[in-house]
Parts: C-alpha cells; structure tokens; sequence
C-alpha cells in the first residue's frame, strides 16, 4: 500500500469513538467523515440512521465491505518500524451536530 493511496473506511470498521462499528454507532457518535457520509452520499436524515441502527439494518443501506473515502485523511510511514498509520483531520474527526428534535429517536 502506497502512502498517498486514497484512505477510506467501511461501516463495518471499528468508530473509534465507540469502539463499535460505524454500523452500530448513532449518527451523534459518528465522527465526521462518516457522519457526511450518511447525510450526504446516502441521504440520510440522522433520525432516520439512528432507526437503522437500532433495528441492525444500516449495512442495508451502506454495504458492509464498501469503502468510503475520508477527505483530507493520509497514511504516513512510522519512523522506525515498516507500515503507515492514518492521520486525519481534526474537523473530520469532530462529531456532527444533531437537530435536537431527532436526538430522542432511540429510546
């Protein structure tokens, strides 16, 4: 793997902010980059996501293997071992904010 390749992720990687998949994560715990995905490429309202999630239907709208690529993300070599890690932007990172009137979807 190249170190400019493109970086992506799928909903069945690991969030880490949950330590769950991005699949099983509310839409108010997806770091950016996923929340994008889910509002823009699917289309999705968050209230609508976090339905999905609860009822374990959100790989039926995102695939489980498909990949999605995570803007401004880069792999970086490790000084002193062989392989990259991933950095990405803080503002990717960042949670996205909820409408308050779909936060109490999941009861």
């Amino acid at each position: 793997m190249r170190a400019d390749s493109l970086v992506t992720f799928t909903f069945a990687d690991v969030n880490p902010i949950t330590e769950q998949t991005y699949a099983r994560s509310v839409f108010a715990e997806l770091p950016g980059y996923a929340a994008d995905v889910v509002t823009g490429t699917l289309a999705l309202e968050p209230g609508e996501w976090d339905v999905l999630v609860a009822d374990d239907e959100a790989f039926d709208f995102t695939g489980a293997t498909t990949p999605y690529p995570i803007p401004g993300a880069t792999r970086r070599p490790f000084a002193h071992a062989e392989g990259f890690y991933v950095v990405v932007p803080s503002e990717q990172m960042a949670t996205r904010e909820s409408p308050e009137d779909i936060i109490e979807v999941i009861g």
